[in-house]
């Protein structure tokens, strides 16, 4: 998230953490939305509805701190520095803004060139060349490009906005960048007739390609995430994703998996810019013919078509139908929720976590044990097998609502799973962590084995990462309870001693490079605010290379 993670939106949890329906999902929202979509496609884009509130289980925001970030405006008038970091000590190393790191920590990653690199919100993106302890910024002046280009045309330099949001590495020197995009991005497109819709709002946020050059500038490429017109089955022009919560980066395959505000869409890695992918299977596996007929139904024209356009294909998400009176069309109205959880599995198919539901998408596997004949890489016979009602065993309710499909729930029936990550296993099992519930451990086709971190003070679980040295998993939260880390003996251990101040932090990322003893385990704490939403103490990386 849904839907959103690390914004100001824990000062809107006063009374309850409820999210009151909203079809917006950017970063400055909590990530306990859901929201509805039209299951089958019509022969237009769909009208997005109002969305339903999220469970009330929820403990009162009284008990909850605020950790949130900056609303989607001009940056606050935080504090440049803060409070001294802890010492590096027992494996750590931490940097901040006293090394000249952003404000706020939305992300951290390493390219396989031991560059790091932040997601620093509005002050942009930010780099540790390897081997330095100090960071370079870089902004919309040096290329960074969080928006797509309406009909030949970039916004006005006014209509720019600027938030990094999510991050990862890939070759060396090169990451992948999530923006945010402007309030109200994903619904702009879809208002009724009347006033203009906005393009500089519609076409904002998605994410780059960035690679660092030899003389220090950046390369960038800009993936526009959204289905041009006739590219889906059954669709017109569609623009629904626009922030970007989380990316994996999938080297086997070239792809990358934008987790979004609305669903996930798939990135050629390798993409250069230009209208077509330049992956043959890919493209091979998603052509598809737009037929006409006439008025008997004989067909009179029969149109070759590509999904795969502008390095991307979009999007998908499980869905269930809700009930209520914001279900004005049963047979249509779905409740869907923003990705947060990606974890691919050693045969390319994608564990997604959302709001709502999780999934297997089933990408790379559709012709071996599932419905229907298509080859790997088919999106739209993936796309099926999560979202069509008859196969709702690929949709689970891992914190389940009182009642299961096909029974749609109303509003006090529902308990939204709020997914905030995965971390697969190499037994093929996966640990699934919630904004709201803890931590859940899913067999490899999706049954809940055990549940953990279930109290009221250590559920609110933000970040999930595997370590590949031991086995172990780590976990961040949102406040509080800091930084643990499961080892596989069953046995839970806090690094807060270490972190001092910095246990009071969200955590919204965690990402380890490398394997074995010089693997390098990257975390990525958000600032605190005060009531006001100011900075009372910025964000900061800790990397850890200790066993």
């Amino acid at each position: 998230m849904h839907e959103q993670r690390r914004g100001g939106w824990w000062l809107g949890l006063l009374g309850t953490l409820l999210l009151i329906g909203c079809k917006e999902s950017a970063k400055t929202q909590p990530p306990l939305l859901a929201e509805q979509e039209e299951e089958v496609p019509d022969a237009g884009p769909p009208t997005p509805e109002d969305a339903g509130p999220v469970d009330a289980g929820v403990p009162p925001a009284e008990e909850a701190p605020d950790a949130g970030e900056p609303d989607a405006g001009a940056p606050d008038a935080g504090p440049a520095t803060g409070p001294a970091l802890p010492p590096d000590a027992s494996g750590w190393r931490f940097l901040g803004t006293a090394e000249g790191g952003p404000r706020e920590v939305l992300g951290v990653t390493q390219d396989e060139g031991g560059n790091i690199w932040v997601a620093g919100g509005e002050d942009g993106l930010c780099l540790v060349r390897a081997g330095a302890s100090t960071f370079q910024c870089f902004t919309l002046a040096d290329g960074l490009h969080p928006w797509g280009a309406w009909k030949g045309k970039d916004p006005l330099p006014e209509q720019r906005y600027l938030k990094v949001t999510a991050v990862t590495g890939g070759p060396s020197g090169v990451v992948f960048v999530g923006y945010e995009g402007r309030p109200g991005c994903e619904g702009e497109f879809y208002k009724p007739p009347g006033p203009p819709k906005d393009p500089s709002i519609f076409k904002s946020g998605d994410a780059d390609r960035v690679e660092l050059k030899a003389d220090g500038t950046l390369a960038v490429v800009h993936y526009d995430i959204h289905s041009p017109a006739h590219s889906v089955p059954g669709y017109g022009h569609r623009e629904k994703l626009c922030t970007v919560n989380r990316i994996v980066w999938d080297k086997a395959t070239d792809g990358l998996w934008f987790a979004a505000n609305h669903g996930l869409a798939w990135g050629e890695a390798s993409y250069q810019g230009g209208e077509e992918c330049s992956h043959a299977q890919v493209r091979a596996s998603n052509a598809w013919n737009h037929v006409t007929r006439d008025a008997q139904g004989h067909e009179v024209n029969s149109e070759p078509r590509q999904r795969c356009k502008f390095g991307v294909m979009e999007h998908v998400h499980p869905a269930i139908q809700m009930q209520g009176p914001e279900a004005e069309d049963d047979d249509n109205s779905r409740l869907a929720g923003a990705v947060w959880g990606v974890a691919v599995r050693p045969d390319g198919d994608v564990w997604m976590g959302t709001a709502i539901r999780s999934s297997i998408f089933h990408i790379m596997t559709n012709a071996v044990g599932h419905v229907g004949t298509g080859a790997p890489w088919n999106f739209e016979m993936a796309r099926k097998q999560t979202e069509e009602k008859k196969h709702k065993a690929n949709r689970i309710d891992i914190w389940p609502d009182a009642v299961a499909e096909p029974t749609p729930p109303t509003r006090e029936q529902r308990k939204d799973d709020v997914v905030s990550d995965m971390a697969l296993m190499p037994d093929g099992t996966v640990w699934v962590s919630s904004f709201a519930w803890g931590l859940a451990k899913l067999s490899d086709t999706g049954q809940v084995l055990e549940y953990a971190l279930t109290g009221d003070a250590e559920r609110f679980v933000s970040a999930l990462e595997r370590d590949p040295r031991d086995g172990s998993v780590w976990m961040g939260h949102q406040w509080g309870r800091g930084l643990m880390r499961l080892h596989t003996d069953g046995t839970f251990v806090t690094h807060n001693k270490v972190l001092k101040g910095l246990t009071s932090q969200p955590i919204w990322d965690i990402q380890v490079a490398g394997s074995g003893d010089s693997r390098v385990v990257l975390v990525g704490f958000g600032a605190s605010r005060d009531g006001a939403n100011n900075i009372t103490r910025p964000g900061a990386i800790g990397i850890y290379t200790g066993r």
